[in-house]
């Protein structure tokens, strides 16, 4: 049996459904799992041994209706039983469709009656993920195949011992010492509403290595170049002497292959918190204002992951409303998500996994 699941993108949301494929493989250890991705997202979830195969398509291939027809005729030739359609979105529907799997699932939405045979509402039990609704949301998906869904399920990254070696090598050759605590700073998010003024970020590195000692990898796309370097410049001189400024991995699964040494990652939250959750790294979050929180804040206890948000610390700010009604006034609000605001956090933080 030939099952399909597709997540498109972005590399969070590509290794949280690989949750999905894991439940299946429960209920179908014998079924092929092709997972339908971003060729951009493969390098977090390459290795994943509950899927089969991966489907790497570009833009061209998924973000057009002609684009869809003609990816859709070449996997209905795999006569796919089960089509999950993580992502959710209307090329993604479409897909399902057309590929013709016998069961089709996906959330209710509008087009949900003309392309899938059962929808699920996507309200995951609250008493289930009091953190991390995102998990629980995937994890719907598979209701309708098993009575059995392993609801603690969560993401994991596969490297191999070659693959952790290399990530040594390369911190050595960088100049980093890894008998001395190693942090990875998640120094931009993946759009300007993602990301804390590059001031503030700067302040929060400075109170970690006043804290810590601890030596300093900045995670940024090279476009981000010019924006990392001003975080880099407004830190004070002796914290400077901390970061690593230029050790750039060349590729994103070397990136991987170096977090997983990592003592810690922290930042804004996003792809980069996600991969070392995934690895079981300690997370220091910190959520966009309009971001609403629970959805990504998987594993928050206190200790190990700790996540901060402005709506906790000024309430007032939002009244009644939910975060994502503030996303237009995310740089405002930013501003006033000063770093004084999560020093305590921070410090609890420190105190645990340093």
């Amino acid at each position: 049996m030939n099952i399909l699941l597709i997540q498109y993108k972005m590399i969070g949301d590509v290794l949280t459904s690989t949750i999905i494929a894991e439940q299946l493989k429960i209920i179908y250890p014998d079924a092929q799992i092709h997972y339908l991705i971003s060729k951009t997202a493969l390098a977090v979830v390459e290795g994943n041994t509950a899927i089969d195969k991966f489907i790497c398509v570009d833009n061209n291939e998924f973000d057009s209706w002609r684009g869809i027809i003609t990816l859709a005729r070449k996997l209905k030739k795999n006569n796919y039983s089960i089509s999950i359609d993580a992502y959710g979105k209307n090329n993604s529907a479409l897909l399902s469709r057309l590929v013709g799997a016998v069961q089709r699932i996906g959330y209710k939405k509008w087009f949900a009656p003309w392309t899938y045979t059962t929808a699920i509402k996507n309200s995951p039990d609250p008493a289930i993920y009091k953190t991390g609704l995102s998990l629980g949301s995937r994890m719907l998906l598979t209701t309708p195949l098993t009575n059995e869904v392993k609801w603690n399920l969560l993401p994991k990254i596969y490297l191999t011992d070659t693959e952790k070696l290399d990530g040594k090598k390369w911190l050595s050759e960088n100049g980093l010492d890894l008998n001395l605590p190693i942090t990875m700073v998640s120094a931009l998010g993946s759009s300007k509403d993602k990301t804390l003024p590059l001031s503030y970020m700067a302040q929060i590195v400075d109170h970690l290595v006043q804290m810590t000692s601890s030596q300093m990898l900045f995670n940024y796309l090279p476009s981000q170049k010019d924006e990392a370097y001003k975080i880099y410049d407004a830190c004070l001189p002796e914290t400077q002497k901390h970061i690593f400024i230029k050790a750039i991995t060349p590729s994103l699964r070397d990136y991987i292959k170096v977090l997983y040494h990592c003592t810690t990652v922290i930042g804004n939250e996003g792809g980069a918190i996600n991969m070392g959750k995934a690895l079981d790294i300690s997370s220091f979050s910190i959520f966009s204002p309009w971001i609403n929180k629970r959805s990504w804040n998987a594993g928050e206890d206190g200790k190990k992951h700790i996540t901060v948000h402005l709506k906790e610390v000024k309430p007032e700010l939002y009244g009644t409303k939910k975060a994502s009604a503030f996303k237009k006034h995310a740089q405002e609000l930013y501003q006033k998500f000063q770093p004084e605001l999560m020093t305590d956090q921070l410090k609890t933080f420190v105190e645990e996994n340093y």
